[in-house]
């Protein structure tokens, strides 16, 4: 009998995920089998470095989110007495479960789909760490989440290169209405990543401002 459920458990499981495709489902699955493991290891180091090198430098003492946080890796890259106040999200609630080991009066972890989260407070850096792809479009997801961007806060959006595949998420950050203060691009032996710091652009016309409005109502 308990082979008979065990058996029914994952082929339900199996279903959500490749038939159903329900994103919770895939990224509980990869997580509880380590897919995601190798963000610790030593090729990930450098990506981390230069995301917590230009949160920490450009805004020193700020509030922090982090969206599409998985396990906290990241978050573990920071000097916690470098930040007011970190926040992160993911939509798998196996990778938060384990990162909440890591709270503290500073630091909290949240179960949040990024399409729906909303935010209870400003941040001055909201960072986005190979998690851009799940948002529907770049000028989408920036646009929902600049309502949460205290003023002259700051995106840091990390995006691979993965062997030209992902030219479309390229292209589509360069062409947003949001301002590059900084570019770093880092060869590792696992991949080429793109780290870029954006801002909300000052001399956007009237029309992106309504655009603007619209999208984060």
């Amino acid at each position: 009998y308990k082979h008979v459920i065990a058996m029914l458990t994952s082929v339900t499981s199996f279903i959500k995920r490749k038939v159903f495709r329900r994103d919770r489902d895939r990224w509980n699955h990869q997580y509880a089998h380590g897919k995601w493991a190798g963000l610790g290891a030593l090729d990930e180091l450098s990506r981390f470095s230069v995301i917590v090198g230009y949160a920490q430098h450009l805004k020193p003492g700020g509030t922090i989110l982090e969206l599409g946080a998985g396990e906290g890796v990241l978050q573990q890259r920071f000097n916690r007495d470098l930040y007011t106040q970190y926040v992160a999200t993911d939509v798998s609630d196996v990778a938060i479960a384990q990162a909440k080991r890591f709270e503290d009066n500073k630091t909290r972890f949240a179960v949040a789909d990024m399409n729906a989260y909303v935010p209870d407070q400003a941040f001055d850096v909201i960072i986005i760490n190979e998690a851009i792809y799940y948002g529907g479009t770049v000028q989408r997801i920036l646009d929902r989440y600049a309502a949460y961007l205290k003023p002259d806060g700051i995106f840091i959006v990390s995006i691979n290169y993965d062997n030209g595949r992902n030219d479309t998420w390229h292209r589509q950050l360069e062409s947003c209405s949001y301002a590059k203060l900084d570019r770093t691009v880092i060869s590792t032996s696992k991949n080429t990543f793109y780290v870029t710091v954006l801002q909300q652009n000052p001399h956007a016309d009237t029309a992106s401002a309504t655009v603007l409005a619209a999208a984060t109502l």
